[in-house]
C-alpha cells in the first residue's frame, strides 16, 4: 500500500467535520517584521538563488480550495499556513501531501514537522514548535544529503507566525540537482528578546558592536524521506525562442512545469551590453488564468557564457492548461563593467561606490568583520538584490570569495524603517588584511512600451 493510499483510508476513517474553512481563517493580526529576512546558503554559484522573505497574508480561499480542506481535518493548520500560495492550495485540493508527524524536544522546545509538499525540484517543510517557558521562538537551519553533504539548494524562511500555534514553513529549492529520496534538516531555535542593534561608535561613525547573536536554546535535526511518487513528478521542455527585450539579445530556453511551482529558463546572449538580473513577467494559459512570479526565487547560472537564469511563477500543473504564454513587461538589468572600491577595515573610508549605496557600518562579529551596506530597492520594490559582487580581493592581489550574505530592511536610528532602503551584510571569513577591494554592482530599471508576449508551449 502506498502513501496516497494510506492517506485516502484515513480520510475514510475521520466521522466529524470541522466548521467551515471561512470560520478558522479570520485570524489575520499584526505581524512583526523579523529583521533578518533572507540569506543566502553556502553552495556552489550555479545553486545560489536570489531569497526574498516571504510576507504572509492570510487572503480569501477559492471555493473548491475551502470546501476540500473543511472535508480534511488534519489539514486545518497546513491551510492557514499556505494561505499566500496558489499553488500549495492547489496541492493540498487535489491531495499532493505528504503527512510525517516527526517529534523531538530539546529542553524547553518541542518541534513537530507536520507536513511535506514535495516534487521534483522543491520541498516544502510545514512544521511547529512549541514551548511552555518561551513566548517567541524563532530559528534557521540548514539542509543536508544522507551523507552529510551539504546540499546543493537555496533554502527560504517565511516570516515567523504571530500565532505560535500556526505552522511555519521552509521551503528547499534545488536549481540544477532534482530532490533527493532523503534530506537532513538541521534546525536551530532561539528565543526572540528584541534586542536593540547597537548605535554605532562616535570614533568612525562605522564599528559597531552589535548584540551576540543570541545562543540556541534548542537544536534539531530530522531525517525527511520523500515518497517517490512525489519526487517524480514534472514536465520539462526544451525550447528555443529567441526574443529581443531592450536592445538585448535572449531565448526562452527551457519550460517545467511541477507541481510546486514554474520554471521559464531565459538564456543571455554573450553579446549584450548589460546582464539580466530580473524581469517584471507573468504566465498565462489558453483559458486566460494568470500565473505571477511568487515573491520568490531567481536561480542565475555557474557565470559560464551564455548565461541562464531560471525564474519561477506559481504552478499550472493541476490546471487544465494545454498551452503558457509568457508576457514580459519590464527588465532591470546590471552593468557589466566593473566597478571596485577600495574599504579600510580600520578606519571605514572607501573609494566613491555607485549612486545611493553606502557603506553603513563594518561590525566584529564572532571575530569575522561584517560589512553592511545600505542600498536602494529596486523599481520593482523587492527588498533584495544583490549589492556586493561574490569575488574580492586583497592588498597582496589575492582573490576570495564569499557565498554567505544576509539581508535586512534598513532602520534609522530611531529604528524606524527606511522606506526603499535595505541593507546588505557581507562576512569576510578568515580575512587576514586591514583593507579589502570590493567590486559594487550597478543596475538600472527598463519599462516596456508594450509588453514582449511568446507562447511557449
Amino acid at each position: 500500500m502506498d502513501r496516497m493510499e494510506e492517506y485516502r483510508l484515513l480520510l475514510d476513517e475521520l466521522e466529524q467535520t470541522p466548521p467551515k474553512l471561512e470560520s478558522a481563517l479570520p485570524r489575520a493580526r499584526a505581524r512583526r517584521r523579523r529583521r533578518r529576512l533572507s540569506r543566502w546558503v553556502a553552495a556552489p554559484a550555479g545553486s545560489v538563488a536570489a531569497m526574498f522573505a516571504v510576507f504572509v497574508l492570510l487572503v480569501n480561499v477559492a471555493t473548491p480550495f475551502a470546501m476540500a480542506c473543511s472535508n480534511i481535518p488534519i489539514l486545518k493548520g497546513l491551510t492557514a499556513a499556505v494561505a499566500f500560495s496558489p499553488s500549495l492550495k492547489a496541492a493540498i485540493e487535489h491531495e499532493y501531501v505528504q503527512r510525517v508527524v516527526q517529534s523531538q524536544t530539546d529542553g524547553d522546545v518541542t518541534m513537530t514537522v507536520e507536513y511535506l509538499i514535495v516534487d521534483q525540484k522543491q520541498v516544502n517543510v510545514f512544521f511547529s514548535l512549541r514551548s511552555d517557558r518561551y513566548s517567541q521562538l524563532d530559528g534557521s537551519g540548514n539542509v543536508y544529503t544522507a551523507d552529510g553533504q551539504q546540499a546543493h539548494a537555496s533554502l527560504s524562511f517565511p516570516q515567523a507566525p504571530s500565532d505560535p500555534k500556526e505552522l511555519r514553513h521552509i521551503c528547499i529549492d534545488f536549481q540544477e540537482e532534482d530532490v533527493p529520496d532523503t534530506l537532513i534538516l538541521d534546525y536551530k531555535v532561539w528565543a526572540d528578546d528584541n534586542t536593540a542593534p547597537a548605535a554605532p561608535s562616535a570614533d568612525s561613525g562605522l564599528w559597531a558592536d552589535p548584540p551576540a547573536e543570541p545562543d540556541a536554546v534548542a537544536s534539531f535535526s530530522f531525517t525527511l524521506q520523500f515518497d517517490p511518487n512525489f519526487t517524480s513528478q514534472g514536465t520539462t521542455l526544451a525550447l528555443d525562442q529567441p526574443f529581443t527585450l531592450d536592445g538585448q539579445q535572449l531565448k526562452v530556453v527551457g519550460l517545467e512545469i511541477y507541481p510546486t511551482h514554474v520554471r521559464v529558463d531565459i538564456q543571455e546572449d554573450e553579446a549584450n551590453t548589460v546582464q539580466l538580473h530580473s524581469l517584471s513577467c507573468w504566465l498565462e494559459d489558453d483559458r486566460g488564468v494568470r500565473y505571477d512570479r511568487p515573491q520568490g526565487l531567481i536561480a542565475h547560472g555557474d557565470g559560464g557564457t551564455p548565461r541562464v537564469t531560471s525564474y519561477r511563477f506559481e504552478s499550472s500543473y493541476f490546471e487544465d492548461a494545454r498551452h503558457l504564454t509568457l508576457h514580459i513587461e519590464g527588465a532591470i538589468w546590471q552593468d557589466k563593467e566593473e566597478h571596485w572600491v577600495t574599504v579600510d577595515l580600520a578606519t571605514g573610508r572607501t573609494d566613491p561606490m555607485p549612486d545611493g549605496v553606502t557603506l553603513a557600518r563594518i561590525e566584529e562579529i564572532d571575530g569575522i568583520p561584517t560589512l553592511t551596506f545600505l542600498a536602494p530597492t529596486l523599481a520593482n520594490g523587492n527588498v533584495f538584490r544583490q549589492v556586493v559582487g561574490s569575488t574580492y580581493r586583497s592588498p597582496d592581489g589575492s582573490e576570495y570569495s564569499f557565498n554567505m550574505a544576509s539581508h535586512s530592511i534598513a532602520k534609522g536610528e530611531n529604528g524606524k524603517e527606511i522606506e526603499g532602503f535595505f541593507e546588505e551584510s557581507i562576512p569576510l571569513i578568515d580575512y587576514p588584511f586591514d583593507q579589502v577591494e570590493l567590486e559594487i554592482l550597478s543596475y538600472h530599471t527598463a519599462t516596456l512600451d508594450a509588453p514582449v508576449v511568446l507562447p511557449l508551449n
